[in-house]
């Protein structure tokens, strides 16, 4: 998703008190390892001694990758939203067609494939995962619980801390109040509820 989707849920957690930043990625030229490196030199600029991340989607498998390859950032807690830890279906039925195929660009590789994706991230980490099948996704994923993009099972990783399924879609999820409530009580305590 772009920064300006990430908008309401980013406003939310100002007002709960949080010093929040939006960085963009590039989903397509680079891969997901590669943007953990740029948005490293993007958290190099802050000045903090705690770092929180949430991350939606792809982007919590950048974060992954980020957390992996620099222990060294400030202590904190991840959160990800609807993140197909596990690969996505979507992607791998899509990325061989011509044209459509390259909407997916390098985000397969250690990414939306499902291999290689870095776990041991040295926190705590929770997952919100979506149980609301509204979506262009959902078609392929008929059968499966599915937030309209992901599954179910393609968002659960037993490295995970604490998850909670949501009735709440892909996208919905970046504007739902009780997501929002989720993530804060989980920033806080380490718990979703």
């Amino acid at each position: 998703m772009r920064p300006l989707v990430l908008q309401t849920l980013a406003r939310r957690l100002r007002q709960a008190g949080y010093l929040v930043k939006v960085p963009a990625y590039a989903s397509v030229s680079l891969t997901p390892a590669q943007n953990a490196e740029r948005l490293y030199w993007f958290i190099q600029r802050l000045s903090t001694d705690y770092l929180h991340l949430v991350a939606h989607s792809l982007g919590g498998i950048v974060a992954l990758h980020l957390l992996s390859q620099h222990p060294e950032l400030p202590p904190g807690r991840l959160v990800t939203l609807g993140t197909p830890i596990q690969g996505s279906k979507i992607a791998r039925m899509i990325k061989p067609l011509p044209l459509l195929g390259l909407a997916f660009g390098n985000s397969m590789d250690a990414g939306l494939a499902g291999v290689n994706i870095p776990t041991n991230i040295g926190r705590e980490w929770g997952a919100i995962i979506g149980t609301l099948p509204l979506g262009l996704g959902s078609p392929f994923l008929l059968g499966e619980p599915n937030d309209g993009a992901v599954s179910v099972a393609e968002a659960y990783h037993p490295a995970q801390t604490v998850r909670i399924q949501q009735r709440v879609s892909h996208t919905g999820m970046l504007f739902s109040p009780l997501t929002c409530s989720y993530i804060q009580h989980f920033l806080r305590t380490g718990q979703f509820i």
